[in-house]
C-alpha cells in the first residue's frame, strides 16, 4: 500500500487536531467546510473510541451497550494494560473522593516502601529536597479519579483537586494549581520527544534522600558485586582478573581461593563469611534490592550502588550509566536505588540482538534479552570505583520531570495527607468488576486496537466457550475493520486463532488465540492473557483432580506464554475457597491486584462507596431482585456467584449458621458494655511453610458474660510486623492483655512485643497507654480439644462477630480435626479461651493457667 505525501499531511493535520482542547476542536468545527466537518466528525469518533473500551462499545452499538461504575473499574484496568503497565488483575472486584492521591500509590517511607493508604500520623515520608518530613495528618477516605502521567512514563492517581507545586514556563514562575486546571490546559508545546519540545508544566527537582547511617547486615559494597556478578546460591563473584583484583582490594571479608574458568579465563574469587550476611539480608538464592538499603544512608547507598556499577555497570559514550541484568526484579531495584539518589532512572526491556556481537555502551554483551537501567549522573559524582568506568564528562543539567498527560480514570480509594512542610514524593496503582462481556470481548478488541501487533490469548473452562469469545471478536473486527482501523490477515481468519494486518511501517501481525483451560496454547506468547471462568461450575469448582489440573495447566501452559510485560486478566466465580483465584492468592498475593465486586456491599469500605447491602447495579437488579435470586438459588450458589465469597462445605467443629446468625450489626454493637479486650498473637512456626501466616485477632468479653470478635488483623508478618500490628490494634481498641502462643518462640515472642510497644511510645502512638500484660499460652495437646469449647460458645449464641472477616470465618469452618488447624483460627481460639476462662476473669492476672479448661492445651 503507497502512502501519498497528501496522506501524510492530512495525518499530521489530524494529529495535531486531536492533540487540541474541547473547546478549540468544536471552534474549528463551527468554520470547517460540510466536507471537511465529515471528517473530523469521523476524527472524533476515533478518539472518543480511543478512550475505553466501554466507549468503543457505546460507538458501535450506537449507545445500546450500557455503562456503571463497576464497569469503569474494567475499563480502567485495561486503559492501565494498554498504557504500558504490567499487571495482573483478578475480576471478582474494589475505590472513594477529596485532594488526594490513591490508597494503593507506593510511597517510600524510613521505613521502606508502603501503599499511601497504609501511611499513618508520625510516619516519615521524603520531601523532594531529600530530607524525612513526618505525616502530621490523615484525610478520610474518598475518590481519585484523575491520572497523571509525567515525561519519565511514571503515573499517579489523584483526586481533581489534588494540588500541585509545578513550574509553568508560559509565565516563566512556579505555582500551585489543581489536577482539574491541569487537564484543561495544553501541556506541551515544539515537537514531542526531539530538540525544541518542551513540557509546560515542570516538577521540583528530587534531591538524593537523606537518612542516617543505618545498621545493615552487610557491607553495601561487597552486597553491590555480590548482586552484580555473585553466584545466587554461593559467596563468590567473578570477573576479569584486572577487575577482580581491584574489587577485592575494597572487600571488608576475608578472602578465599580463587579459580580460573580454563576455557574462558574468568576470575572467580571466593569471600570467607558472608553467606550468614547474605541470609541476613534476605538475598541468598534471590537477587534483589532490600528496602532496608534503600533507606540507607546516601554513603551506604553510593556504595551499594558502586558495587552494582563496578560489576554490571557500564559507561556510555553519552555519559550515561547503564546497568543490564536478566532480572526484571534486580534492575527495577536498581533504578529504585539511583532514583533515591537524585537521578532520573529509567527501566526498559532490551530483545535479543541476534548479531554475533554486540556492543551496549562500552559493555560487551553476547546477544539476549535483557532488563537495562540507566541514567545520567548530573552531579558529576563517581558511580563505580574501576578506572575504565570513571566519568569522563559531567552532565551538570538536570532537566525537569514534566506533566504529559491528565485523563479521567477509574476511581480508587484515596487519602489527603499533610506534611511537615508542603511537598512530599509519591509513587504508582490499581482495581477492576466481574463482567466477562466487558472483560473478555470489549476488553480484547479495545487491546487490539490499540496495539495491533500485540497477541492476546484467551482461555475458558471449555473450547467451546474460548472459542464464542474469539468469534465474537473476529466478528467485529470483519464488521467494522474500517471504523476501527485495524483490519484481518487474510491467510488467518479461524475462530481460536487469527491474524491481524501489520500496520503501516510494521512487518509485525498482531492477533487473538483461544482454548479450552487444559488445552494446548501453542504459538507466540501473549501480551494480554484471559483467563473467563476456569472451572464449568460448583462440580468442577469441588473436585480436586480437577483443580489440581487447572492448577497445573495454569502454571505449566499459560504463565510461560507470557511474552516480557505481559498483562493478565483471571475471571473466576468463586465456587471453591481453593480454586484458582484461591490458590494464587495463597501462594502469590503481592503480585495480584484484587477486584471483588459482590452483588451486594458486604462491608463498610466497599469498593464503589456503597453501604452495607446495597446493590451493585441497582439499576438494572435492586435489592428486592437479589433478595428473590438469593431465595431461589440458595446460600452456596448465593455466595459463590452472586457474593464472590465462596462458603466451602463445613468442616466437622463449626457450622456458617453460628457465624452468620449471630453477627452484630455495628448499631447494637455500640449498646455493649465490655469488660475485657485482649489480642492474640499466634506466630507462623515450626513445620509451617514460607507461606504461612502470623494471627492476630482481637475479641473482647462483655459485662453479660457473652463475647465479641472485633479485629483480624493476621497476615504474612515477619517478626517486627506482627509485633507492630499487634500493638497497633491493642492501642486501637484499649486492650488490657495480649494472648501469644510460645510454642515455637519462647521468649522472643514476649521480647517481639516489648520492642515494638517501645518503638511506638518513642513515636508518640502508644497515647499514654500502659502496655498490656503478655499472657502466654503453650498449646500441648491436641487442637481439637481446644476448639471444641470455643465452638461450643458458638453454637449457644454468645459469640458475636462485629463485622465480617471472610478469610478468619473460611479457616474456621472448613477445618477439619487432624488437620493442622490455621493460624487466624487458632489466634481467635486462644484468645476467647481466655476471655471464658474464669481464672483470668481477675484482667491483674499475670499467667495463663487455664485452669477452666484444665489439660485441654
Amino acid at each position: 500500500m503507497t502512502t501519498t505525501t497528501d496522506d501524510l499531511l492530512e495525518d499530521a493535520v489530524l494529529a495535531e487536531y486531536r492533540s487540541l482542547p474541547a473547546a478549540e476542536r468544536r471552534r474549528i468545527v463551527r468554520a470547517a467546510s460540510p466536507e471537511v466537518r465529515l471528517r473530523l466528525a469521523w476524527v472524533e469518533r476515533q478518539m472518543a473510541m480511543d478512550r475505553s473500551p466501554g466507549a468503543l462499545a457505546a460507538v458501535l452499538t450506537e449507545g445500546r451497550e450500557k455503562q456503571a461504575p463497576h464497569l469503569d473499574l474494567i475499563d480502567g484496568v485495561f486503559q492501565r494494560i494498554a498504557a504500558g503497565e504490567r499487571l495482573q488483575v483478578m475480576l471478582t472486584m474494589p475505590p472513594r473522593h477529596g485532594k488526594q492521591v490513591a490508597d494503593s500509590e507506593p510511597v517510600l517511607t524510613t521505613e521502606g516502601w508502603k501503599r499511601h493508604g497504609d501511611l499513618r500520623e508520625g510516619d516519615h515520608v521524603y520531601a523532594p529536597t531529600g530530607r524525612p518530613v513526618q505525616v502530621e495528618w490523615v484525610s478520610e477516605p474518598s475518590e481519585e479519579k484523575m491520572r497523571v502521567t509525567f515525561s519519565d512514563g511514571e503515573s499517579v492517581l489523584v483526586h481533581p483537586n489534588h494540588e500541585w507545586t509545578v513550574y509553568d514556563r508560559s509565565p516563566r514562575t512556579w505555582r500551585t494549581v489543581e489536577t482539574r486546571y491541569l487537564a484543561t490546559q495544553k501541556l506541551h508545546s515544539g515537537p514531542q520527544g526531539r530538540r525544541g519540545g518542551r513540557y509546560r508544566f515542570q516538577l521540583p527537582a528530587v534531591e538524593a534522600l537523606q537518612n542516617p547511617d543505618a545498621d545493615l547486615p552487610m557491607d553495601p559494597y561487597t552486597l553491590g558485586v555480590w548482586l552484580g556478578d555473585g553466584a545466587t546460591g554461593k559467596a563468590s563473584f567473578c570477573g576479569t582478573e584486572e577487575d577482580v583484583n581491584h574489587i577485592a582490594a575494597r572487600i571488608p571479608y576475608e578472602l578465599g581461593a580463587r579459580w580460573v574458568h580454563p576455557n574462558t579465563g574468568v576470575h572467580y574469587q571466593y569471600i570467607k563469611g558472608i553467606r550468614p550476611p547474605l541470609r541476613a539480608a534476605g538475598v541468598l538464592d534471590w537477587k534483589h534490592i532490600p528496602q532496608g538499603y534503600l533507606v540507607a544512608s546516601e554513603r551506604q547507598r553510593r556504595d551499594l550502588l558502586a558495587g552494582l556499577v563496578d560489576t554490571d555497570g557500564s559507561l556510555g559514550r553519552d555519559g550515561r550509566i547503564r546497568f543490564v541484568s536478566a532480572s526484571e526484579e534486580l534492575a527495577r531495584g536498581v533504578r529504585d536505588l539511583a532514583r533515591t539518589l537524585g537521578y532520573r532512572a529509567n527501566l526498559a526491556w532490551r530483545g535479543p540482538d541476534t548479531r554475533e556481537r554486540s556492543i551496549w555502551g562500552d559493555h560487551p554483551l553476547k546477544g539476549g534479552s535483557c532488563w537495562v537501567t540507566d541514567w545520567t549522573p548530573h552531579d558529576g559524582l563517581p558511580q563505580g570505583t574501576l578506572p575504565r568506568k570513571a566519568i569522563k564528562h559531567s552532565v551538570k543539567t538536570k532537566r525537569r520531570i514534566g506533566v504529559a498527560k491528565v485523563e479521567p480514570a477509574a476511581p480508587e480509594p484515596g487519602r489527603c495527607i499533610q506534611v511537615e512542610g508542603s511537598l512530599y514524593l509519591v509513587g504508582r496503582a490499581l482495581i477492576p468488576t466481574h463482567n466477562s462481556q466487558r472483560a473478555s470481548r470489549w476488553g480484547p478488541l479495545w487491546y487490539l486496537r490499540r496495539h495491533p501487533t500485540a497477541r492476546v490469548m484467551l482461555a475458558s473452562y471449555g473450547a467451546d466457550l474460548a472459542d464464542d469469545h474469539g468469534r465474537w471478536v473476529r466478528d467485529q473486527l470483519r464488521q467494522h475493520s474500517s471504523t476501527l482501523g485495524i483490519r484481518l490477515d487474510d491467510g488467518s481468519r479461524a475462530a481460536n486463532r487469527f491474524d491481524l494486518e501489520a500496520p503501516r511501517g510494521s512487518s509485525v501481525r498482531g492477533g487473538m488465540v483461544t482454548a479450552g483451560v487444559g488445552g494446548s496454547l501453542t504459538g507466540k506468547g501473549f501480551s494480554l492473557g484471559v483467563i473467563d471462568d476456569p472451572f464449568k461450575g460448583s462440580d468442577d469448582a469441588n473436585s480436586p483432580a480437577q483443580r489440581e489440573r487447572v492448577w497445573n495447566w495454569y502454571q505449566s501452559v499459560f504463565y510461560t506464554r507470557r511474552a516480557p510485560g505481559a498483562s493478565i486478566v483471571l475471571i473466576n466465580t468463586r465456587w471453591h475457597e481453593d480454586d484458582l483465584s484461591g490458590r494464587i492468592l495463597q501462594t502469590e498475593p503481592e503480585n495480584w491486584t484484587l477486584v471483588d465486586l459482590p452483588a451486594l456491599a458486604l462491608s463498610e469500605t466497599d469498593p464503589l462507596g456503597r453501604q452495607q447491602g446495597e446493590a451493585l447495579w441497582p439499576e438494572q437488579y435492586d435489592e428486592a431482585e437479589l433478595a428473590r435470586t438469593h431465595r431461589a438459588v440458595g446460600e452456596r450458589v448465593w455466595w459463590a456467584l452472586y457474593q464472590q465469597q465462596p462458603r466451602p462445605l463445613e468442616g466437622g467443629v463449626w457450622q456458617w449458621a453460628w457465624i452468620m446468625d449471630n453477627r452484630v450489626s455495628p448499631v447494637a454493637f455500640r449498646g455493649v458494655d465490655l469488660t475485657r479486650i485482649v489480642v492474640a498473637i499466634d506466630p507462623s512456626g515450626g513445620s509451617g511453610t514460607a507461606n504461612d501466616e502470623t494471627g492476630v485477632v482481637a475479641s473482647a468479653r462483655s459485662r453479660e458474660d457473652e463475647y465479641y470478635v472485633l479485629a483480624d488483623r493476621s497476615g504474612r508478618h515477619g517478626a517486627n510486623a506482627w509485633g507492630r500490628e499487634a500493638c497497633l490494634v491493642a492501642i486501637d481498641l484499649a486492650a488490657d492483655a495480649f494472648v501469644v502462643e510460645t510454642n515455637f518462640g519462647g521468649d522472643m515472642t514476649r521480647q517481639v512485643l516489648i520492642q515494638a510497644w517501645a518503638e511506638l511510645e518513642r513515636e508518640g502512638r502508644a497515647k499514654g497507654m500502659p502496655m498490656p500484660r503478655i499472657v502466654e499460652v503453650n498449646a500441648k495437646q491436641g487442637k481439637r480439644l481446644r476448639a471444641e469449647p470455643i465452638a461450643q460458645l458458638y453454637e449457644q449464641g454468645l459469640v458475636h462477630h462485629a463485622a465480617e472477616f471472610p478469610e478468619l470465618e473460611r479457616q474456621m469452618v472448613t477445618w477439619i480435626p487432624g488437620v493442622d488447624s490455621p493460624d487466624r483460627m487458632d489466634a481467635l481460639v486462644h484468645g476467647l479461651t481466655e476471655l471464658a476462662n474464669p481464672a483470668a476473669a481477675n484482667a491483674g492476672t499475670s499467667a495463663y493457667a487455664d485452669r477452666r479448661l484444665s489439660g485441654r492445651r
